[in-house]
């Protein structure tokens, strides 16, 4: 089925068929044998549905609903209905890496948990869903680096939200913030973008490395999450990648104070 348009039976006063694609965000247990479900599908955006039997044992569903998977789904959808009805899910891509490396794990579920907490309720958006889709398939085949893609996705997301933040240019003063900063200067990132050495000096905030500027210019210029992988960051260049994406969607993101994959994760490896 794939990318093949939605296909859908009734009308806008009734229930309606839809089978669509989507990731499943999360999932938690309903009652004695069901599951609640999250899915951010590529036309109606975030969608609740319940998904009947699913624990039992010869469950149409089997390993479907596992949070990460590329899914192909039907469901009973009316408007105004908070829980959806879901009716099959198959799986359309196997990331099966995803849920074998603790490190790929790792990423993939800060990615879907980012788009569970910056999406609204039955907001579709198809390019959010794309970029989505394109993350978890280079985190599940990358042989290095996948923490990269989890920058690359962070930063698209903040374009796609519509807070990219300006980093080839100061905010204050409107100078350039060249590839050759010098590795002894440290600019400051703030909610909107960067301050430059100069504009910085008066802030009294803790500034980052032209190194870890060079490596945010470099995330935001990418067209591509694999074309990121190449970019080995020291631990020192990663922390401060991590801490500034981290505080700018926290600002950005109205609720949003941390991942609790990440938290969960860094007790883990």
């Amino acid at each position: 089925m794939g990318t093949s348009p939605p296909y859908r039976e009734g009308n806008e006063h009734s229930d309606m068929i839809v089978k669509t694609e989507g990731i499943v965000l999360s999932k938690m247990k309903y009652r004695d044998t069901s599951k609640i479900l999250r899915l951010y599908t590529r036309e109606f955006g975030k969608v609740s549905v319940i998904a009947k039997g699913a624990r039992e044992t010869k469950s149409k569903f089997r390993a479907a609903l596992e949070p990460m998977n590329h899914v192909a789904c039907v469901i009973y959808r009316k408007d105004n209905r908070d829980l959806q009805l879901l009716s099959q899910c198959d799986v359309i891509t196997p990331f099966r890496h995803l849920s074998e490396d603790m490190g790929k794990m790792r990423v993939g579920l800060s990615v879907v948990e980012l788009v569970d907490i910056a999406s609204h309720a039955e907001e579709g958006n198809e390019i959010l869903f794309s970029l989505l889709v394109d993350v978890l398939q280079t985190v599940n085949s990358a042989t290095k680096n996948p923490v990269s893609a989890l920058y690359y996705f962070e930063m698209k997301l903040s374009g796609i939200m519509g807070f990219n933040p300006q980093l080839e240019r100061c905010v204050h003063c409107n100078a350039g913030i060249p590839n050759g900063l010098e590795e002894t200067g440290r600019c400051v990132i703030t909610h909107d973008g960067i301050l430059c050495n100069n504009c910085s000096d008066n802030t009294g905030r803790k500034g980052i490395s032209a190194s870890a500027v060079r490596s945010l210019q470099q995330m935001q210029r990418a067209t591509t999450s694999e074309s990121v992988l190449h970019m080995n960051l020291s631990p020192l260049v990663n922390e401060e990648v991590q801490c500034s994406l981290l505080r700018h969607l926290q600002h950005h993101i109205e609720g949003f104070r941390g991942l609790r994959s990440e938290e969960v994760f860094a007790t883990l490896l």
